[in-house]
């Protein structure tokens, strides 16, 4: 067995920065992962309803949106290449 002062000077080196590098990080580790805990949920107050009948209205616009467009018999706009969504709606609006 080799006994470590028998080493040259710069394997030594080397084996003290690598050790002394997984150890900081170790230890920085460590310390980040406490500070970045998730928060405490607190009391939430819950949408009122007049939100919640404007999200379904949307969603259910957007339902339609999709089938009429699916129901398009040349499916247009199913471009090879896409067009800006502004585009696409003009396109729609003049059919």
């Amino acid at each position: 067995m080799a006994v470590p002062w028998n080493k040259p000077l710069a394997t030594r080196l080397l084996t003290a920065l690598m050790l002394a590098s997984v150890g900081g990080l170790l230890l920085l580790s460590s310390h980040w992962v406490s500070s970045a805990e998730a928060p405490r949920a607190q009391a939430t107050t819950p949408a009122p309803l007049e939100m919640m009948q404007l999200l379904h209205d949307e969603h259910q616009l957007i339902g339609e949106m999709v089938k009429t467009q699916l129901a398009m018999p040349d499916n247009s706009f199913l471009d090879s290449k896409p067009i800006a969504a502004t585009e696409r709606r003009q396109a729609i609006a003049l059919r």
